[in-house]
Protein backbone atom coordinates (compact mmCIF):
# COMPACT_ATOMS: atom_id res chain seq x y z
CA UNK A 1 0.00 0.00 0.00
CA UNK A 2 1.47 3.42 -0.77
CA UNK A 3 0.14 6.50 0.58
CA UNK A 4 2.48 8.74 -1.90
CA UNK A 5 2.57 8.76 -5.48
CA UNK A 6 4.36 10.25 -8.02
CA UNK A 7 2.81 13.49 -10.20
CA UNK A 8 2.29 11.09 -12.87
CA UNK A 9 -0.44 10.89 -14.88
CA UNK A 10 -2.16 7.15 -15.30
CA UNK A 11 -3.34 6.56 -18.54
CA UNK A 12 -6.90 5.95 -18.74
CA UNK A 13 -6.51 2.77 -20.57
CA UNK A 14 -4.67 1.30 -17.35
CA UNK A 15 -7.37 2.31 -15.39
CA UNK A 16 -9.79 0.83 -17.77
CA UNK A 17 -7.86 -3.07 -17.75
CA UNK A 18 -8.03 -2.26 -13.80
CA UNK A 19 -11.94 -1.91 -14.00
CA UNK A 20 -12.35 -4.69 -16.62
CA UNK A 21 -10.86 -7.24 -14.08
CA UNK A 22 -12.85 -5.60 -11.31
CA UNK A 23 -16.06 -7.10 -13.01
CA UNK A 24 -14.49 -11.07 -13.13
CA UNK A 25 -14.88 -11.02 -9.69
CA UNK A 26 -16.34 -14.31 -8.22
CA UNK A 27 -20.01 -12.99 -8.46
CA UNK A 28 -22.66 -16.27 -7.24
CA UNK A 29 -25.78 -15.00 -8.01
CA UNK A 30 -24.39 -13.24 -10.85
CA UNK A 31 -25.96 -9.86 -9.54
CA UNK A 32 -22.93 -7.64 -10.55
CA UNK A 33 -23.61 -5.14 -7.30
CA UNK A 34 -20.50 -3.11 -8.36
CA UNK A 35 -20.64 0.61 -9.06
CA UNK A 36 -17.38 2.98 -9.90
CA UNK A 37 -16.80 6.43 -9.85
CA UNK A 38 -13.27 7.60 -11.41
CA UNK A 39 -12.55 10.85 -10.01
CA UNK A 40 -9.57 12.64 -12.59
CA UNK A 41 -7.33 15.36 -10.80
CA UNK A 42 -8.38 18.68 -10.98
CA UNK A 43 -12.20 17.37 -11.67
CA UNK A 44 -15.08 19.78 -10.13
CA UNK A 45 -16.18 16.26 -8.50
CA UNK A 46 -12.94 15.56 -6.95
CA UNK A 47 -12.59 19.36 -5.33
CA UNK A 48 -16.35 18.53 -3.74
CA UNK A 49 -15.44 14.95 -2.69
CA UNK A 50 -12.51 16.86 -0.75
CA UNK A 51 -14.51 19.49 0.47
CA UNK A 52 -16.77 16.76 1.85
CA UNK A 53 -13.43 15.00 3.45
CA UNK A 54 -12.58 18.10 5.01
CA UNK A 55 -16.00 19.42 6.35
CA UNK A 56 -16.03 15.47 8.08
CA UNK A 57 -12.98 15.66 9.30
CA UNK A 58 -13.30 18.98 10.89
CA UNK A 59 -16.68 17.66 12.35
CA UNK A 60 -15.33 14.60 13.79
CA UNK A 61 -12.06 16.13 15.00
CA UNK A 62 -12.60 19.94 15.08
CA UNK A 63 -8.90 20.23 14.39
CA UNK A 64 -8.19 22.43 10.67
CA UNK A 65 -4.75 20.43 10.28
CA UNK A 66 -6.43 17.09 10.07
CA UNK A 67 -9.06 18.15 7.89
CA UNK A 68 -7.03 19.78 5.53
CA UNK A 69 -4.82 16.27 5.51
CA UNK A 70 -8.05 14.50 4.84
CA UNK A 71 -8.86 17.36 1.80
CA UNK A 72 -5.19 16.26 0.86
CA UNK A 73 -6.15 12.49 0.74
CA UNK A 74 -8.99 13.13 -2.03
CA UNK A 75 -6.90 15.66 -3.78
CA UNK A 76 -3.47 14.54 -4.48
CA UNK A 77 -3.64 10.68 -5.95
CA UNK A 78 -3.34 10.80 -9.80
CA UNK A 79 -6.53 8.80 -9.91
CA UNK A 80 -8.88 8.42 -6.91
CA UNK A 81 -12.19 5.66 -7.49
CA UNK A 82 -15.27 5.55 -4.75
CA UNK A 83 -17.01 2.05 -4.89
CA UNK A 84 -20.32 1.09 -4.17
CA UNK A 85 -22.51 -2.21 -3.54
CA UNK A 86 -25.92 -2.55 -4.63
CA UNK A 87 -27.77 -4.36 -2.11
CA UNK A 88 -29.59 -7.11 -2.90
CA UNK A 89 -33.22 -7.80 -1.75
CA UNK A 90 -33.03 -9.31 1.10
CA UNK A 91 -29.54 -9.97 3.81
CA UNK A 92 -28.08 -12.50 2.89
CA UNK A 93 -28.05 -11.27 -0.98
CA UNK A 94 -27.15 -7.86 0.03
CA UNK A 95 -24.08 -9.93 2.27
CA UNK A 96 -23.29 -11.56 -0.87
CA UNK A 97 -23.21 -8.78 -2.91
CA UNK A 98 -20.98 -6.53 -0.94
CA UNK A 99 -18.16 -9.94 -0.57
CA UNK A 100 -18.17 -9.98 -4.62
CA UNK A 101 -17.75 -6.03 -4.62
CA UNK A 102 -14.87 -6.78 -1.86
CA UNK A 103 -13.23 -8.94 -4.54
CA UNK A 104 -13.44 -6.60 -7.33
CA UNK A 105 -11.68 -4.10 -5.28
CA UNK A 106 -8.92 -7.03 -4.98
CA UNK A 107 -8.99 -7.95 -8.77
CA UNK A 108 -8.48 -3.44 -9.21
CA UNK A 109 -5.57 -3.69 -6.41
CA UNK A 110 -3.76 -7.16 -8.07
CA UNK A 111 -4.55 -5.53 -11.46
CA UNK A 112 -3.03 -2.46 -10.82
CA UNK A 113 0.24 -3.88 -9.80
CA UNK A 114 0.23 -5.70 -13.11
CA UNK A 115 0.25 -2.15 -14.07
CA UNK A 116 3.68 -0.80 -12.19
CA UNK A 117 1.06 1.17 -9.80
CA UNK A 118 -0.11 0.91 -6.73
CA UNK A 119 -3.67 1.02 -4.96
CA UNK A 120 -4.56 2.25 -1.98
CA UNK A 121 -8.07 1.17 -0.30
CA UNK A 122 -9.31 3.50 1.90
CA UNK A 123 -12.93 2.74 4.30
CA UNK A 124 -12.11 6.37 6.64
CA UNK A 125 -13.34 10.07 7.10
CA UNK A 126 -13.24 10.86 2.83
CA UNK A 127 -15.56 7.97 2.53
CA UNK A 128 -17.79 9.09 5.22
CA UNK A 129 -19.80 11.99 4.35
CA UNK A 130 -23.65 11.80 3.99
CA UNK A 131 -23.53 14.30 0.93
CA UNK A 132 -21.38 12.08 -0.90
CA UNK A 133 -23.65 9.72 -2.59
CA UNK A 134 -24.97 13.04 -3.92
CA UNK A 135 -21.94 13.98 -5.01
CA UNK A 136 -20.85 11.51 -6.82
CA UNK A 137 -24.61 10.76 -8.21
CA UNK A 138 -24.74 7.18 -6.20
CA UNK A 139 -27.98 6.01 -4.96
CA UNK A 140 -29.48 6.54 -1.59
CA UNK A 141 -29.15 2.30 -0.52
CA UNK A 142 -26.12 1.32 -2.54
CA UNK A 143 -23.28 0.66 0.58
CA UNK A 144 -19.73 2.48 0.18
CA UNK A 145 -17.10 -0.23 -0.15
CA UNK A 146 -13.80 1.96 -1.00
CA UNK A 147 -11.79 4.83 -2.11
CA UNK A 148 -9.44 3.94 -4.15
CA UNK A 149 -6.15 5.72 -4.55
CA UNK A 150 -4.33 4.98 -7.39
CA UNK A 151 -1.01 6.04 -8.84
CA UNK A 152 2.54 5.78 -9.72
CA UNK A 153 4.21 4.89 -6.31
CA UNK A 154 6.84 7.64 -4.84
CA UNK A 155 8.64 5.14 -2.70
CA UNK A 156 8.69 1.16 -2.59
CA UNK A 157 5.66 0.05 -0.21
CA UNK A 158 6.37 -2.00 2.47
CA UNK A 159 3.86 -4.33 4.37
CA UNK A 160 3.97 -7.10 6.77
CA UNK A 161 1.90 -9.94 7.64
CA UNK A 162 1.79 -12.69 10.58
CA UNK A 163 2.97 -15.60 8.93
CA UNK A 164 0.14 -17.75 7.82
CA UNK A 165 0.26 -21.02 10.05
CA UNK A 166 -0.92 -18.86 13.21
CA UNK A 167 -4.66 -18.33 11.11
CA UNK A 168 -5.36 -22.14 9.89
CA UNK A 169 -5.95 -25.41 12.15
CA UNK A 170 -5.54 -28.32 9.71
CA UNK A 171 -8.86 -30.98 10.39
CA UNK A 172 -7.11 -33.95 7.96
CA UNK A 173 -7.65 -37.39 8.73
CA UNK A 174 -6.14 -39.32 11.70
Amino acid sequence: MAWKFKDEPVPREAIERMLDAAVWAPNHRLTEPWRFFVLEKGSPARQGAADLAYESALQRNNNSARAERARQTVLEPPVLVYVYCVPGPDEEVSRENYAAVCCAVQNISLAGVAEGLAVTWETGGPTRHPNLRKTLGAAEDWIMVAMLSIGVPAEMPSSRRTPVGEFVRWMGAP
